[in-house]
């Protein structure tokens, strides 16, 4: 939902199950959430409509219904227009870089060019121990860099070798290519850490097109200036990329209800966070106090919110927030204040 040529741009997280959000549902009902979901936010007017490549749920692993992400994609692609897509996918050795490329021009063609791919910076998860792809002591940046090296020579067209640590290819294509040879990559990161932005590899400073931060206002507003410092030193435009916050997001009543929300041992226990990290960090409360919030985030150069919301498999504040809030958040005013009051 673009609501101005100065105002972010409104994306989601589908719900999929990953943070148990599902548990219960049979398969089908999953996936009939996932659609109805999926069109109701074509009709608010979301911009992007994010998936991710997952088997398993957070932050327990429990036998509850994951909506596999790239079968998911290639029928949204078919069955709901006019709305973006995202996939965000592990590196390698997780997932295959050739396969990787596959899909994603697959699902690019069959969407007619709608398709955003992520590439995650977060080590490896539970779930890829359980699958058997985790290997000890294997770090993301230089699988990050050579999926990214990999992606753009196989979307090219041409046959590609390439004999890195963790990404080998002898000879691979990836015919057809996706209908932007150029496919739109994004890279999610962790803005708490001090260094966020000097710990992504080169080739995601050069070639991502949007950066997905996690983290407090006043953490975002230090990695987005520090990535832009990167850009500025390799002889980039820094406003050639964009940066997104990603958020947690519900919408409530009143402040008491939030806060009775935030204090209940189930909340609380979910993340292992104290509530008021947990507020800080996400978009939880009233309409007025999001809209304070966002606008910090806004302040902090931000240019787009991509929400899960935490009231799912409801919709409430998915319809909430394209209602109330979206429609209002305003570009910021020059020296705007990004700090925590």
């Amino acid at each position: 939902m673009s609501t101005g040529a100065a105002r972010p741009r409104w994306s989601l997280v589908a719900p999929q199950g990953t943070n148990l959000e599902l548990a219960g549902l049979s398969g089908a009902e999953a996936w009939r959430t996932l659609v109805e979901t999926a069109e109701l936010a074509r009709a608010c007017g979301y911009d992007t409509l994010w998936l991710e490549d997952r088997t398993d749920t957070l932050p327990r692993r429990e036998p509850q219904p994951v909506t596999e992400s790239w079968t998911a994609l290639g029928a949204l692609a078919a069955t709901v227009p006019d709305i973006g897509l995202g996939l965000l996918s592990p590196a390698p050795p997780h997932r295959n870089a050739l396969l990787l490329a596959k899909r994603a021009a697959g699902a690019d063609i069959i969407s007619g060019g709608r398709l955003t791919l992520g590439l995650s910076t977060a080590p490896q998860l539970p779930e890829h121990v359980a699958a058997g792809t985790a290997r000890p002591g294997s770090g993301t940046g230089s699988a990050l860099a050579e999926t990214i090296e990999a992606l753009r020579a196989l979307w090219s067209g041409v046959r590609t070798t390439l004999d890195g640590e963790t990404v080998t290819l002898a000879g691979a294509h990836a015919v057809p290519a996706p209908v932007r040879t150029r496919l739109p990559l994004v890279v999610r990161a962790n803005a708490a850490f001090p260094d966020a932005a000097a710990l992504l590899p080169e080739a995601a400073v050069r070639e991502c097109a949007a950066v997905q931060w996690q983290g407090e206002p006043g953490e975002v507003a230090h990695a987005v200036a520090a990535f832009g410092v990167r850009r500025e030193k390799l002889g980039l435009d820094p406003a050639r990329t964009c940066h997104a916050v990603l958020a947690e997001c519900r919408v409530f009543e009143n402040r008491v209800s939030r806060d009775r929300w935030l204090s209940t041992p189930h909340v609380v226990a979910f993340w292992s966070h104290h509530p008021d990290l947990l507020a800080r960090r996400s978009l939880y409360g009233t309409v007025e106090q999001l809209l304070e919030r966002a606008g910090r985030y806004v302040a902090a150069g931000a240019t787009e919110f991509v929400l899960w919301f935490r009231d799912y498999p409801e919709t409430e504040s998915l319809r909430r927030v394209a209602e109330e809030i979206a429609p209002r958040v305003q570009a910021p005013a020059r020296g705007t204040d990004t700090g925590e009051a």
